[in-house]
């Protein structure tokens, strides 16, 4: 990345307010993809950037809102600023509290390879986040959910690796 590109990561970047649901996620992918590789971020951390965001998303759009009793239509809003080490990402919901205790996704869900009808359809989302991530975290204040993290300018690989990739 050239010195002028990493220049332009220095700011706040993105600030988008979308419906949380599957068409609304996609294109605020594109928005923020179209506005990374404007700002001159590699290919690298666009894709991760691209990964975790839709994980995220998905996350909030699949337990937060869907469905929720009084029917109301549930909205996302997302930040992203930039520094010398990479990207701080918040995402805002008012959908359901995730439960109390700790954050999920310490171990992968179990895979028995000889069994391929009982795959695990879910499980991965959280320890994907936690792989690509540093510094996450989520809060609840005044009835909205705060999910943070940061995507470094250069891939360090967490405990699970290549594993991933």
């Amino acid at each position: 990345m050239t010195d002028s590109a990493t220049a332009n990561l220095r700011r706040r970047l993105v600030n988008l307010r979308f419906a949380a649901d599957e068409t609304a996620v996609r294109a605020a992918l594109i928005t923020v993809d179209t506005i990374l590789a404007d700002a001159g971020a590699t290919h690298d951390l666009r894709t991760r950037t691209q990964i975790a965001l839709a994980e995220a998303c998905n996350n909030i759009v699949e337990h937060a809102y869907k469905p929720l009793p009084d029917g109301r239509d549930g909205r996302i809003t997302l930040d992203i600023s930039g520094d010398a080490g990479g990207l701080q990402i918040t995402l805002r919901d008012r959908g359901r509290a995730m439960p109390e205790g700790p954050l999920p996704g310490r171990v992968l869900p179990h895979i028995d390879p000889s069994n391929p009808a009982n795959l695990p359809e879910g499980g991965f989302g959280w320890p994907l986040l936690r792989e690509m991530t540093r510094a996450l975290s989520i809060s609840r204040r005044n009835g909205q959910n705060i999910l943070r993290f940061r995507l470094l300018l250069t891939d360090t690989p967490g405990p699970l690796g290549r594993s991933l990739r």
